[in-house]
Order: C-alpha cells, then sequence, then structure tokens
C-alpha cells in the first residue's frame, strides 16, 4: 500500500521503459513522485508513460550529453525543481576476454558507467540549489563477485560503487545523499542471453532453487528491487549515505 513516501517529490529515472527503471518509476508514482522517464525505446516509452499516467517521457540515448542535459533542464522547468536521479540505464554484452573488443567494452563503459557520471554531473546543480537531493545508481553484484564472461559490465558496475562512495563525501555538504543497489538474478530483459533466460534454465533451477545457492529459492523481480530505490528516495534514508544495498535473495551469502 502506497504512503506518499516522495509526495511532492521530483525524480528522473533512466532506462525507465522497462526491467528495473519501470517498475522503480512505477513505484515512485504511487508513493506520490512526479516522475521524469529517459528510455531510448519509442515504444517502451510509451506503453510505461501510458501506464504511469501522468509522466514526464523523453527517448534518448543517456550517452547523448546534449539531449540529455536538455531534458533534464526541461523536468526542472516543468516541476519547478529535481530531488531524485535514479541511474538505471545499462546494456550488456557477453564473452571472455579472449572473445571481447575494445568497441564492446567503450560501448558498455559509455552507457553503464560514463553516463552514470554526466547524468549525476549534470542533475546535481539543481540539488545543491535546493540542499537536498538523493542519487542511487543500480549497480550489480557483478560488481564485486564475477560470474565471468561480462567484464566491461561487471567494470562498469564496479566503478558505480566506487564512484557513490566519492559522491557521497563530496555532496554531504549540500544534503545530498548518494547510495547504490546491488541486484543480484533478475527476470527482465537482461536476463535473457543468446535467447535464452537465465533465470528459467535447468541449471538456474537445479543450483540456484532447488539447491538453494539462492537461500530465498528464487529470481528476483523487478518489484524486489523498487521497494528499496523508495527507500532510498525517501526521508528514512536521511542519514544513509556512500551505501551499497545488496537485493539478491541471499545469493551472496553462500558459499
Amino acid at each position: 500500500m502506497a504512503r506518499e513516501l516522495l509526495k511532492g517529490r521530483v525524480a528522473i529515472i533512466t532506462g525507465a521503459g522497462q526491467g528495473l527503471g519501470y517498475a522503480i518509476a512505477k513505484e515512485y508514482a504511487a508513493e506520490g513522485a512526479t516522475v521524469a522517464l529517459i528510455e531510448r525505446d519509442q515504444d517502451a516509452l510509451e506503453r510505461a508513460q501510458d501506464d504511469i499516467g501522468n509522466a514526464l517521457a523523453y527517448e534518448l540515448d543517456v550517452t547523448d550529453y546534449e539531449t540529455y542535459g536538455r531534458a533534464i533542464a526541461d523536468v526542472a522547468e516543468k516541476a519547478g525543481h529535481i530531488d531524485i536521479l535514479v541511474n538505471n540505464a545499462a546494456i550488456a554484452f557477453y564473452g571472455t576476454i579472449l572473445e571481447d573488443t575494445l568497441d564492446s567494452w567503450r560501448k558498455q563503459l559509455s552507457v553503464n558507467l560514463e553516463a552514470v557520471y554526466m547524468g549525476t554531473k549534470m542533475t546535481v546543480p539543481y540539488m545543491v540549489d535546493q540542499n537536498f537531493g538523493r542519487i542511487i545508481s543500480i549497480a550489480s553484484i557483478q560488481g564485486f563477485a564475477s560470474s565471468g564472461e561480462c567484464g566491461p559490465y561487471n567494470a562498469a558496475k564496479g566503478g558505480i560503487i566506487a564512484f557513490t562512495k566519492s559522491l557521497a563525501v563530496e555532496l554531504a555538504p549540500y544534503n545530498i545523499a548518494a547510495n547504490a543497489i546491488a541486484p543480484g538474478f533478475m527476470r527482465t530483459q537482461m536476463s535473457i542471453i543468446d535467447g535464452v533466460d537465465e533465470t528459467q534454465t535447468e541449471e538456474f533451477r537445479t543450483w540456484y532453487v532447488e539447491k538453494r545457492h539462492v537461500p530465498m529459492a528464487r529470481t528476483g523481480y523487478p518489484e524486489d528491487v523498487s521497494g528499496t530505490a523508495v527507500f532510498l528516495a525517501s526521508d528514512y534514508c536521511r542519514y544513509m549515505t556512500g551505501q551499497l544495498l545488496v537485493v539478491d535473495g541471499g545469493l551472496t551469502s553462500t558459499f
């Protein structure tokens, strides 16, 4: 049940057309926030906007910083202020260091880390001016515990964790908190690799569910993360910054 924990707040969420970003945007709106959806897939963006209702929507690639910056400015003009930024947009290509390419590395670091830096850099001045803000970045357990075959993605997610800690120190004097969330296995579009949903394979069911290497014995869903994002954006998070909250069903607590 929504409690209007974010009433009066204005939030920008990247990658908001599907998966974790969509779930966070929907829950933020239910908690009373004005949400601005950033999404490069027009169809996904339109579906999300139709479902959420009163939301601002911007079709753009987060690595197009000129367009992204204009969208941020437009949110501030239309909504009057910006309180929350959720850095969620991400891409992933799979392959070992023997198979990967420099182009793949650069594309993943550009979307998954550099755009987090730039989006934050362009949004923070609005928060400084009002002496309040929340920066929430979606990392991954892959940022500190790798399954292999996704080095660039892992490097970017590890970078987000380190960047979050730096932001926490730099922005605390302006009453701006910076925290990150590290999801574990999540059933989203990104869990589909080479046409196969990794959370639906026999290996996953046997190893992670039946043998309880995920102690909660199931995959995660976007809604399992969105509540954590609400907490980090709310007044209940008034004395937490520079932290990584792991949402993985207990996976990283096992051997």
